[in-house]
């Protein structure tokens, strides 16, 4: 990916969600992939219900990955790469912790996508993402007394 992309990228990453930036030798490798072999390396034995995934950040590896589809100079399909650098600046300062539960992952995920609008809306498209974060919800915790109460296992 164009280093200067990159660069401008990340400067709107930053800007919109006020996170401190990275130093260049910490950013990411971006890997672009067909559509089919991203689906497979992001989730592995749940690829029916993985449709439509656009691009991921791989923690373990630090690199973004990113359907090879992508026209990079649109900013529809570049506000994706933003989603991920978030992700990024996110890890980066709070490490594991923004994937430790339920909550944590949906805080993370609404803070990515409310940044991808906010850089939509300021390049001045139309699209907006992420709706479905608006109703996403953990499951609730189980209580003392349905602990009780649940069998033994035998």
């Amino acid at each position: 990916m164009d280093t200067q992309l990159v660069a401008y990228l990340m400067h709107a990453a930053v800007k919109i969600t006020g996170l401190p930036d990275i130093p260049d030798d910490a950013l990411p490798q971006f890997v672009a992939l067909p559509a089919q072999q991203l689906q497979a390396e992001a989730c592995e034995e749940r690829m029916p219900s993985c449709r439509g995934i656009v691009a991921l950040f791989d923690m373990e590896r630090n690199r973004v990955l990113y359907r090879d589809d992508l026209d990079l100079d649109n900013p529809s399909d570049n506000s994706f790469i933003v989603h991920e650098l978030v992700h990024v600046l996110q890890y980066h300062q709070a490490g594991n912790a923004i994937y430790a539960d339920c909550p944590a992952l949906i805080r993370t995920e609404r803070a990515a996508y409310a940044a991808q609008n906010t850089y939509l809306s300021h390049q001045g498209q139309l699209l907006r993402v992420g709706r479905i974060m608006r109703f996403a919800r953990c499951a609730p915790e189980p209580t003392a007394a349905a602990a009780a109460h649940a069998p033994e296992p035998h």
